[in-house]
C-alpha cells in the first residue's frame, strides 16, 4: 500500500473541514467523546467503528479469521480488510491496542 493510498484522504478532509481534528483533540473526557460521536455519526457508523475495533483486537491478538467471523459474525472480505490495514496501515490500530494494553497494567 502506498503512501498516497494511506493518508490521501486527509488533504482531501481537511479541505472540506479544516477544523475536525482539532475538534477530535479538544474531547477532554469520554462523556464529550461519547455526546460528539453520537451527534456526528449515525448508529451504523457506531457499530461499524466498534466492530471494526474488536475485530483488529481480535487479529492482533492471534485469534484466527473463522473464529473471529464465528464470534462477530464479520465476512471474510471484511475481516481480511481490517486485516490489511492492522499489518500494512499507518500503525494506529497497534499503536492504539498497545497503549491500552499499558493502561491495563
Amino acid at each position: 500500500m502506498t503512501e498516497e493510498e494511506k493518508n490521501g484522504i486527509w488533504s482531501e478532509l481537511e479541505n472540506k473541514s479544516p477544523d475536525l481534528l482539532k475538534a477530535f483533540l479538544s474531547i477532554k473526557n469520554e462523556d464529550e467523546l461519547k455526546a460528539f460521536f453520537r451527534d456526528l455519526m449515525s448508529e451504523r457508523d457506531l457499530r461499524e467503528f466498534a466492530m471494526r475495533w474488536e475485530v483488529a483486537k481480535k487479529l492482533y491478538a492471534g485469534v484466527p479469521f473463522t473464529q473471529i467471523q464465528e464470534e462477530t459474525g464479520e465476512s471474510p472480505v471484511t475481516i481480511t480488510k481490517i486485516n490489511r490495514w492492522l499489518k500494512e496501515g499507518c500503525g494506529g490500530y497497534k499503536m492504539m491496542i498497545e497503549r491500552l494494553k499499558g493502561e491495563d497494567k
